[in-house]
C-alpha cells in the first residue's frame, strides 16, 4: 500500500538554490558588461582606424594600449596612479569620518540640525573646483592640498546620505525594540545602523566617485605627481597617446572602486530586497 501511494504522488520540484541563481544573474550581467565595452572600444578603432577622427587628436585603442603600455614599464604610470590612490584614500577617509558623524547627529538631533544643515546647503553647491585658488594660498602645492579638495568632494554625498538614511528611520522599529527591552547603545547598534546602511552605502559609493574626479581635478593645477599630472604635463609635450592613456586609467580605476563599493553593499545588504534581484 505504501509502495502504490508513493508512486501516486508527483515528483516535487525545488527551487533553485539563491545562490545559484545570483552567480548566473552576475555572470549574465558580466558577459553583458564585456560584450558592451568591446563594441565601444570596436568603434572607437573604427572611427579613428578609418580616418574620421585624426589620430592626433583622438588616439586609437592599439595607441593608447601601447602608450599605456611604456608607461607601466618605465614605472611612472604606477608613480603617478599611487600617489592618486593615496590622495583619494586620506580625503574620502576623513570626508566619511565627518560626513558619516555629523549625519548621524544632524538626523537623530533636530536641534544640531537646525543650526548645521543651512551652513552645509550653502557651501555644498559650491564646486570644489571654485576652492582651488584659496586652497593653492591656504595649503600650497602639494599632497594637503588634493587631500582637503577630495575632502570637500566627498563630505557633503557622505553628510547627505547619512542624513537622509537617519531622518528616514521608522520610529516604529525604535519603539519596537525599546519594548522589547534594548538599551541605548542597541538602538544604535541593531536597529539604527542595520536601517540606515541601504542609503548609506550607495551615498559613500557617489562620495568615491566625486572625490576621485576632485583629486584629478585638483593634480591638474595643484600637485607635481598623480594622474591629472600626468596629463598636464603629457599635454604640455603634445603626447595626446599619453593624455589619453591617463584619462583611460582614470576611468578604469574609477570603474573598480566602483564595483568593489557595490560588492561591498551587496553583501553587507544582502537582506534588502533590491538586492536580491
Amino acid at each position: 500500500m505504501e509502495a502504490n501511494a508513493d508512486a501516486g504522488r508527483l515528483p516535487v520540484q525545488t527551487a533553485a538554490p539563491a545562490s545559484g541563481l545570483l552567480q548566473r544573474a552576475f555572470k549574465g550581467r558580466s558577459i553583458r558588461a564585456i560584450l558592451g565595452l568591446t563594441a565601444f572600444f570596436a568603434f572607437w578603432q573604427a572611427v579613428t582606424g578609418l580616418g574620421i577622427v585624426d589620430g592626433f587628436l583622438l588616439p586609437s585603442p592599439v595607441a593608447v594600449a601601447q602608450a599605456l603600455w611604456d608607461l607601466a614599464l618605465d614605472g611612472s604610470l604606477w608613480v603617478h596612479l599611487g600617489a592618486s590612490l593615496q590622495r583619494v584614500a586620506i580625503g574620502f577617509a576623513l570626508a566619511c569620518i565627518v560626513g558619516l558623524v555629523l549625519g548621524l547627529i544632524c538626523g537623530w538631533w533636530r536641534t544640531v540640525s537646525d543650526y548645521v544643515r543651512p551652513v552645509v546647503e550653502a557651501l555644498r553647491p559650491i564646486p570644489p573646483l571654485a576652492w582651488i585658488p584659496i586652497t593653492i594660498l591656504w595649503f600650497g602645492l602639494g599632497d594637503a592640498a588634493s587631500y582637503f579638495l577630495v575632502f570637500l568632494g566627498a563630505v557633503f554625498p557622505a553628510f547627505v546620505a547619512t542624513y537622509t538614511a537617519v531622518r528616514g528611520l521608522d520610529r516604529n522599529q525604535m519603539n519596537a525594540a525599546l519594548c522589547l527591552g534594548a538599551k541605548p547603545w542597541q538602538l544604535f547598534t541593531d536597529v539604527l545602523i542595520p536601517a540606515s546602511l541601504p542609503i548609506i552605502l550607495p551615498g559613500l559609493r557617489i562620495a568615491l566617485g566625486v572625490g576621485w574626479m576632485c583629486v584629478v581635478t585638483a593634480e591638474l593645477i595643484a600637485a607635481q605627481t598623480g594622474l591629472g599630472y600626468l596629463i598636464q604635463q603629457s599635454r604640455m609635450l603634445f603626447q595626446i597617446n599619453n593624455v589619453v592613456a591617463g584619462m583611460v586609467t582614470i576611468g578604469l580605476v574609477g570603474f573598480a572602486m566602483s564595483a568593489i563599493l557595490e560588492r561591498i553593499e551587496r553583501r553587507v545588504n544582502a537582506w534588502a530586497p533590491s538586492e536580491r534581484s
